[in-house]
Order: structure tokens, then C-alpha cells, then sequence
């Protein structure tokens, strides 16, 4: 929901950052109801696809107060990082009150899993749920369709198919169900 520079740590936090200001605390702790907000958001609808499911006006509008609570948080203004973290929460509110008025589906949790060598793989229909698929199957290592697309057109591009596709052609109907050892791009030297 929130573009970040890089992930901010918080100043209160006496190890990492002794030395901070009360300026930078205050402002640290009025982005926690931002930050609690974006993350029941994003449980909601995806990652990040809140915004999406809005009007333009009101993207531009959640866009701009966003802006300005970033500027006021490099400014380390406590007063202004509060008001400003307000609007933003409203922001997130209003338009996830858009979102449910106009009937906008919620984010996928749909998981296909897959058991290769005791080992299981969840393959998410919606990439941006991944937060909420990862609570309620935490055991899961997930992927994407597209990390999923990626490594096939690896294994497309490489020697490993050549064989896999005259297996198949001798043995119609044939399976791969294993693949052990190193890859073959190595030379003949023959």
C-alpha cells in the first residue's frame, strides 16, 4: 500500500537506534496505525490491490495523502506525521468502502499443492495473497504461476527436455516423476 525507499526501522528500538530523537519516535509511532491498517487491507484484497479497486479520483486522492505523510516523516514533523497518518487510515477506509459498495472480488487464496520428494509446494492462483495463504499454510513453500511459468521455460531451454520429449515419443503416455543429478549442458567430447 505504501511506497518505501527502504524498509524503515523503527527509532525506538534502543539497540538499533539509541540516539534517535523524540521527534522520530513520535513520528515512528504515529505510522503504527498506518502500518496495522495496510496490513488488514492487504489480508483483504491482496497485496497492494486495494488502489486498484477504486475509482481513479480516489487512488490519485489515497496517492497524494500518502505523499504527504512520507514528506512529513523525512521531515521528522511529529505533529505533521500524525494528521497526516490520519488521513492516510481514512484513506485506506474510504476505499475499502468503495471497494465493498462496487462488489470488487476479493483477493485469491486458491492454492494448488504439489508433492515433489516428500517436499510440499503451494502454487497460488493470486500472487497478492500471499501474506494471508502463508498464515493459514504456513508449512507451504509458495510460488507464483509466473515462478512456476519461469522455471518451465528453463527447463524448456534446457537438455533435461530434449530427453523428457523422446521418453515420451518412444514411450507414449510416460511421466516424468524424478530428476536426479547435474544437468547435461555439458559437451560430448566425442
Amino acid at each position: 500500500m505504501i511506497e518505501k525507499k527502504s524498509k524503515r526501522q523503527k527509532k525506538s528500538d534502543r539497540i538499533l537506534h539509541g540516539s534517535q530523537s523524540k521527534d522520530a519516535i513520535l513520528c515512528d509511532y504515529a505510522l503504527a496505525p498506518v502500518d496495522r491498517m495496510a496490513i488488514e487491507m492487504d489480508k483483504k484484497w491482496g497485496t497492494d490491490v486495494l488502489p486498484e479497486l477504486v475509482s481513479v479520483s480516489m487512488s490519485q486522492k489515497y496517492g497524494s495523502a500518502v505523499a504527504k505523510m512520507n514528506a512529513a516523516v523525512e521531515a521528522g514533523d511529529p505533529e505533521e506525521c500524525k494528521k497526516r497518518a490520519e488521513v492516510v487510515v481514512r484513506g485506506m477506509q474510504a476505499m475499502d468502502a468503495e471497494a465493498e459498495r462496487t462488489g470488487a472480488q476479493r483477493a485469491s487464496t486458491d492454492v494448488w499443492e504439489v508433492e515433489v520428494n516428500g517436499k510440499v509446494y503451494g502454487i497460488m492462483r493470486d500472487g497478492r495473497s500471499w501474506r494471508t495463504i502463508k498464515e493459514q499454510r504456513p508449512e507451504l513453500e509458495l510460488l507464483t504461476m509466473r515462478e512456476v511459468a519461469l522455471a518451465y521455460q528453463f527447463w524448456q531451454e534446457s537438455k533435461i527436455e530434449e530427453f523428457e520429449q523422446a521418453a515420451k515419443k518412444s514411450f507414449p503416455g510416460a511421466e516424468v516423476v524424478n530428476i536426479t543429478g547435474k544437468t547435461f549442458d555439458d559437451p560430448i567430447p566425442f
